[in-house]
């Protein structure tokens, strides 16, 4: 028969009870904050992305009802889950530009304000250029 040594862990029997519920609410921490990066890194990109789409539009539309079309269009792709704060368009003979401020969405808690990915800001610039024709001078 043999005899059974006693473990030198007897004391502590049942703390794993304790360590538990703070291991879980650590991942649970990390794993939220890490679906907040990747809700923001996806409405950053989602964000240039129309942002270059709308300001290609809106040089090759020509004219200030482009501008509009391409804005309603900008809009339209976004949808409400990302909050524009400032949309400013500025054109001249040659460029049309777009400065593009918004707030990505947050998940469960505001957890963008403590890491600092707080707002998107996007500028796009894109050149007119006029089709030629052959025979055109």
């Amino acid at each position: 028969m043999t005899r059974r040594r006693a473990s030198p862990y007897r004391d502590e029997r049942g703390a794993g009870l304790i360590a538990l519920p703070w291991a879980v609410l650590a991942c649970l921490t990390f794993l939220t904050l890490a679906v907040q990066i990747a809700v923001y890194f996806y409405s950053t990109s989602v964000l240039t992305a129309v942002g270059h789409d709308a300001t290609r539009r809106a040089a090759f539309g020509g004219g200030p009802a482009a501008v509009a079309d391409a804005e309603r269009w900008l809009r339209s792709s976004i949808g409400p889950s990302v909050d524009i704060e400032q949309l400013r368009w500025s054109t001249t003979g040659e460029t049309v530009a777009l400065e593009l401020a918004a707030r990505p969405p947050s998940v469960l808690i505001d957890a963008a304000a403590l890491i600092g990915l707080r707002n998107i800001e996007r500028r796009f610039e894109v050149r007119r250029e006029l089709a030629r024709f052959a025979g055109s001078p």
